[in-house]
């Protein structure tokens, strides 16, 4: 099998590390950005210009982990004459405002509203006291990875914040194009994550994650660990219709979807994005289905739209991911310390996406991170107490000039 992977080798540590388990043979590459091309010449521009790297023919499958590339990779798809899925509903579903502004969705987001990047701050904070008062969340309509999410819980503090969210913008213009930045009123309950697939128009929910710490205080929505376990459908009744009124609305079939939630301080539930794929890269829910119910979510994407697809857990476990990022804007050092420790607490899969030497932003500027690493833990509670000791023994180090 030979498949073509729209993103960045370095990005793909796990899915190489899979393609290696099963005999499949990876072929990376980068489309070009849709900004400022008429969608009708999308699906021949980004064919050709793909097409000019690599020989489109002779690949079984086609795949992406990045938000940013979900259109490209059913253009080329539909180019190839295999199953797809609706644009529409893929590009409501990478856009945060269009996913805010949907029919199917609009009653259950947070209270928001929108402004252009260039926007005079004075103005910006005038309208977000008018229209929502503090404390509120700032963030890129495009953004992914928490990049550029922050939280501003005073008029005073607006400034620093709404610059800061520009910033990215402007970051991720060449590869997402232009956006819009998103005020909306901070949710002040705990938020929460489901992964799963829809088949055929049947929404199945497979993973029910809570993102720690919770970030009561903190300027940046940057959590590092996610405590999953198998989505026990007795107890999440309220996640599950949400996610059929809001996939079935958007028209989402045959794909993957990753959507996280926050309740608000009344507990009512909202809904704050739904991403269509595999979520962290492809690699959070690999190795989060693999540890908590024995699935297999590379193989599942392979075969979605083309062949039966089985969701049936084969195992009930949970699980621990702790995402590490730099403390501060610097130099990475002492890499292998951190990846030594984590041997010893018996991590199952330590993913190393930087090296030594190699400047990284900290959190909100950050849009990727430096260091993964799971563990299998018998019960969610197991995992809250290993997140603790991981937090307490294990740190990304930087410092102010690269190290030899």
């Amino acid at each position: 099998m030979k498949v073509l992977v729209l993103g960045r080798e370095e990005d793909s540590l796990d899915y190489l590390r899979y393609c290696g388990s099963q005999g499949i043979e990876a072929v990376f590459a980068e489309p070009p950005s849709l900004a400022g091309i008429d969608r009708e010449a999308w699906q021949e521009t980004v064919a050709a210009q793909v097409g000019d790297a690599v020989e489109l023919h002779l690949f079984d499958d086609i795949v992406s982990f990045r938000d940013g590339y979900q259109i490209h990779t059913d253009l080329l798809r539909r180019h190839r004459g295999w199953p797809s899925r609706d644009l529409d509903a893929v590009n409501c579903l990478t856009d945060k405002s269009l996913f805010k502004a949907h029919p199917a969705v609009r009653d259950d987001v947070a209270r928001h509203i929108e402004m252009a990047p260039g926007t005079d701050p004075r103005e910006a904070l005038g309208r977000v006291e008018e229209a929502l008062g503090f404390p509120v969340v700032l963030k890129p309509s495009n953004g992914f990875y928490s990049a550029g999410v922050v939280r501003v819980d005073r008029p005073e503090d607006f400034r620093k914040a709404f610059v800061s969210v520009k910033r990215v913008c402007g970051l991720l213009r060449d590869s997402r194009g232009p956006s819009q930045i998103i005020a909306e009123r901070y949710l002040d309950g705990d938020e929460v994550m489901v992964d799963g697939f829809v088949v055929d128009g049947t929404v199945t929910c497979l993973l029910f994650h809570r993102k720690l710490p919770r970030l009561t205080g903190l300027p940046s929505f940057h959590e590092t660990g996610c405590v999953t376990q198998p989505f026990d459908e007795s107890k999440g009744r309220e996640f599950q219709q949400m996610l059929e009124r809001v996939i079935g609305g958007v028209g989402l079939d045959n794909s993957a979807f990753n959507a996280e939630f926050r309740y608000d301080g009344a507990g009512r539930l909202h809904i704050l994005e739904c991403a269509p794929r595999i979520s962290g890269g492809g690699a959070s829910v690999q190795n989060l289905l693999r540890i908590c119910t024995g699935l297999d979510a590379y193989g599942i994407q392979h075969r979605l739209g083309r062949e039966p697809v089985a969701l049936v857990p084969t195992r009930q476990s949970a699980a621990l991911e702790y995402d590490f990022c730099a403390a501060r804007n610097g130099h990475l050092t002492r890499l292998e310390d951190t990846v030594a420790l984590l041997r010893e607490l018996s991590a199952d899969t330590i993913l190393q996406y930087r090296e030594n030497g190699q400047f990284v932003f900290a959190p909100p500027l950050n849009v990727q991170t430096v260091l993964t690493a799971y563990f299998a833990c018998e019960t969610s509670r197991s995992a809250v107490e290993l997140l603790d000791l991981v937090q307490q023994k294990c740190v990304i180090e930087t410092t102010g000039t690269p190290q030899g």
